[in-house]
């Protein structure tokens, strides 16, 4: 959808914009590439900073939650002031990612504040992942595989030539499938028609499923994401938002990869 919509000139809706120079190589498209990725990588380590400062901040706390048992460890002050930054961070993703596409197409870089808030509030909700415990090794292993992995379905959406909108449906069609296997599986376990380690191999099943899934659509989105700018001229709100696209798919993939990381460690 929003790719339908960038591709469209707003004046006449039948008619495709023309395309600029933006992707026909040289400078322009170096400069697109280098801002879009460039954005990306200020919101990632944004993302990183807040994560590690509000698990570190709460860190302190978990032990003495612990100790004092769960019910009285809910109630505290520490407790309930996490709690509601998570619920305040998911509500605020959710708000802002129907903000953001919306207002791409706006001139200027009135996007930056939308885009630095979104990668706050998911730093927040990802500081749940070291506050459980998880290793920073694991973390960093996983950011290097989700980079290559994520490199690897950039070249593929960047360079193609031919329209790869098809594996979007592909995707699509995989994901529910996999979701439906995902049910099928889970209602099993809980029937006992599982063992613990059917289960586990099960789970980590599904999980590289999803990886797939999310590596197909990273592909097509980059393909999408050249014929937005193509389309849409030279703009900082053009260059946010496919910075935006591209970040979402990269934290999607990375939060999968440390989830089976985490899980192969636990179990090891």
């Amino acid at each position: 959808m929003a790719y339908a919509s960038f591709h469209q000139n707003p004046n006449d809706p039948q008619t495709p914009i023309k395309q600029n120079d933006i992707t026909s190589g040289g400078l322009s498209q170096g400069k697109a590439l280098a801002k879009i990725y460039g954005y990306m990588a200020i919101a990632l380590l944004v993302t990183g900073v807040v994560a590690f400062f509000t698990a570190w901040l709460f860190s302190s706390k978990i032990n003495e939650w612990l100790a004092q048992g769960i019910a009285q460890g809910v109630t505290s002050p520490w407790s309930i002031a996490l709690i509601a930054a998570w619920v305040v961070s998911l509500i605020g993703l959710l708000i802002l990612s129907f903000v953001i596409p919306v207002n791409a197409r706006k001139k200027g870089s009135g996007l930056w504040f939308p885009y630095i808030l979104f990668s706050i509030f998911m730093g927040v909700l990802l500081s749940a992942i070291l506050l459980t415990g998880v290793k920073f090794y694991i973390i960093a292993e996983a950011f290097g595989i989700t980079a290559l992995a994520f490199v690897g379905m950039f070249l593929i959406g960047w360079f193609t030539k031919k329209d790869i909108s098809i594996l979007a449906y592909i995707a699509m069609i995989l994901g529910l499938g996999v979701l439906a296997v995902a049910i099928v599986g889970f209602i099993t376990f809980l029937l006992h028609g599982m063992t613990a380690d059917q289960w586990f191999w099960f789970d980590i099943g599904i999980e590289a499923a999803i990886i797939v899934v999310l590596l197909l659509i990273t592909a097509v989105d980059t393909f999408r994401i050249k014929k937005i700018v193509a389309n849409s001229g030279e703009s900082n709100n053009i260059y946010l938002y496919c910075a935006y696209v591209m970040y979402c798919d990269f934290i999607s993939i990375l939060i999968r990869v440390i989830y089976i990381l985490a899980r192969t460690q636990g179990r090891n």
